[in-house]
């Protein structure tokens, strides 16, 4: 759908299936073109007319569905430009998430030239209050510094008609009950709230009827509450033999991206230097790492120079990958509710997607409520044992051969055939096929450079050729000391 500046009734009518539909405004229309929208999704067609109606929602919804434009749009729409004021703020319970909700509304709130301004610990308050006094309309950020600014009084909300409380179970899961009840002493008694969440837990029943007015209740992932084209699969391992399971399967699937779920901050680091030490591409994710250091880690996870990023639920919020293949559970989760939030990594917009546990004696109660919970069809699979990887390392590396084979002009294949017939009977035939194909069908990606902690891990692409001697100086750096051991820190 290509939108104009302004739309005539014809165009109206002919895009109704659109947009144009929901009653939005041609700013706001043109906004949403330059973004690259085209067709509203479930959640959006579902809440943006009933926002737009001035109607508290609680809306239960998965990650990864649209549901920051869902709030969003009208958010954007009810605000009146002219005001130079803060008229609109939206709550969300981490840094990413609160920074990826604010450039998402400046963006969409580009065509009525509204003022965004993100509100999250870590980050300078001067610039904040600097941006706040600039004359913004919309604020996004945790609970937490936003209460520090109410009370320092450098932000002031009297004006706000809208509140969004985005991702309210982790919010509650936090902690940030005390804050968002204090935030709202500050917030006018009349205002619009709506409500998002991926699970609705019996906790947050109590927040939704103290702070919203006879919402109206959108579920659209209570009976879809993971994505069907995912797959949901466990393996059955001893608590302490997880790690070595974990890197088998990842050396068996070699997903092009993944992210591993650990209960504490102590598991992370435990099974992020295990990866490490093997080779692989890895980093972590932890709420010991400043701003600037998550940025670069998730920038490097994006771009493809880190592959596999291991991380508490805690560490996660925020996090939003595309085209995420794999996500593995190496701890079972506490409560059904965060096994959906990790599952509901992969498969976004309809896209595959694997899941799998690696479930041990101790799990099998916690796992199996889960799976009760949720009805999951799951599949159980075993450690692929290294001959097994080893064969589909071979079917990988005899597939890229054959596809960039085909590719090959006729006249080559003919101009060669005699080399290939000389290369077949050659007495050294192992060792020159050995040569053609480490050199151009294989590489190992990353390996540990040893020049940073866990925390900061940089990968390199280096041939295969150098895995060995690569790793052989990853063993010596493991009894020499070039990973720092830190004190005991608190669990997440």
């Amino acid at each position: 759908m290509k939108l104009r500046k302004s739309m005539g009734s014809a165009d109206k009518s002919a895009a109704a299936s659109g947009f144009v539909a929901l009653g939005i405004s041609d700013h706001t229309l043109n906004a949403l073109d330059r973004m690259g929208y085209e067709e509203p999704t479930a959640v959006q067609r579902d809440t943006i007319p009933k926002s737009l109606a001035g109607q508290d929602l609680v809306v239960m919804s998965r990650t990864g569905t649209g549901k920051t434009a869902a709030f969003g749009i009208p958010m954007v729409e009810t605000i009146d430009p002219e005001r130079r004021e803060v008229q609109a703020l939206a709550l969300a319970p981490t840094r990413e998430l609160a920074v990826q909700v604010e450039k998402e509304l400046s963006k969409i709130g580009a065509g009525k030239k509204l003022g965004t301004q993100c509100i999250y610990g870590g980050d300078s308050m001067g610039a904040q209050i600097d941006g706040i006094r600039s004359g913004v309309q919309i604020v996004a950020g945790t609970p937490g510094r936003v209460l520090d600014h109410l009370r320092r009084g450098t932000l002031c909300l009297d004006a706000v008609s809208l509140l969004v409380l985005d991702e309210a179970d982790k919010m509650l899961d936090m902690g940030f009950a005390q804050e968002m009840a204090e935030i709202m002493e500050f917030i006018p008694e009349k205002h619009q709230t709506l409500l998002f969440s991926a699970t609705i837990p019996t906790a947050i029943r109590g927040l939704i009827y103290h702070y919203l007015v006879d919402p109206e209740w959108i579920l659209l992932s209570e009976d879809f509450a993971y994505v069907t084209a995912v797959r949901h699969a466990y393996v059955i391992t001893p608590q302490m033999e997880k790690e070595q399971a974990l890197y088998q399967l990842i050396e068996y699937d070699q997903p092009a991206s993944s992210m591993i779920f650990c209960n504490t901050r102590s598991e992370v680091r435990g099974v992020a230097g295990f990866l490490v030490r093997k080779g692989l591409p890895v980093a972590m994710i932890s709420s010991d790492l400043t701003q600037k250091r998550r940025e670069q880690v998730m920038s490097q996870f994006r771009d493809g120079t880190i592959r596999h990023l291991v991380a508490t639920d805690v560490a996660a919020r925020g996090i939003d990958v595309e085209d995420l293949s794999h996500v593995f559970i190496f701890s079972t989760p506490g409560s059904p509710e965060l096994y959906i939030h990790r599952a509901g990594r992969t498969g976004r917009k309809g896209k595959s997607g694997d899941v799998i546990s690696l479930v041990a004696a101790t799990d099998l109660v916690s796992f199996n409520r889960l799976a009760k919970r949720y009805h999951l069809e799951l599949h159980e699979q075993s450690v692929p044992t290294d001959v097994a990887i080893r064969e589909r390392r071979n079917d990988r590396i005899l597939q890229r051969i054959e596809q960039a084979s085909a590719k090959m002009p006729a006249f080559d294949i003919e101009e060669l055939g005699s080399v290939v017939e000389a290369l077949v009977v050659h007495p050294n035939r192992r060792q020159m096929l050995s040569y053609l194909i480490r050199n151009d069908f294989t590489r190992i990606e990353v390996v540990d450079d040893g020049n940073a902690e866990l925390g900061d891990h940089v990968g390199q692409t280096r041939p295969l050729s150098q895995k060995q001697g690569s790793r052989r100086r990853s063993h010596s750096r493991r009894h020499g000391g070039a990973i720092k051991k830190k004190g005991p820190s608190k669990d997440d």
